[in-house]
């Protein structure tokens, strides 16, 4: 069995049920999604300060939602970075940025965040 990517003990389980997420810690069905969700699964990954995620973080996360209804599958990071800097514009359209809001393994993150599946470049 392999490890959840984040570590679900620390879910709030008053307001989420570690039921929900398969045992890599992805959101089981992405129509579950919700915003206070991502609030919550970023401050169990510490990508946020507590009071919730920036708008510049809801914006990736919402390009990645919107990309994943368009074409039904997850992007790799070039073609969202390119999909982001298309339909966001700048400064979204850049590695360097995606890596400033979602860190180390931003495409794992972002899915995560998102409620969406494991990217298909995601070891």
């Amino acid at each position: 069995m392999t490890a959840p990517f984040w570590d679900l003990a620390r879910l709030d389980r008053s307001r989420f049920d570690p039921g929900l997420f398969d045992p890599e810690g992805f959101l089981r069905d992405p129509g579950l999604w919700t915003p206070a969700l991502a609030d919550e699964m970023a401050r169990c990954l510490d990508l946020n300060t507590g009071a919730g995620l920036s708008p510049a973080h809801r914006e990736v996360l919402a390009g990645c939602r919107d990309f994943y209804s368009r074409y039904q599958r997850m992007p790799t990071t070039r073609a969202f970075v390119k999909h982001l800097g298309q339909t966001l514009g700048e400064p979204h359209g850049s590695s360097a940025a995606l890596m400033a809001l979602f860190p180390d393994t931003p495409m794992r993150l972002v899915a995560l965040c998102a409620g969406l599946p494991k990217p298909p470049n995601c070891f």
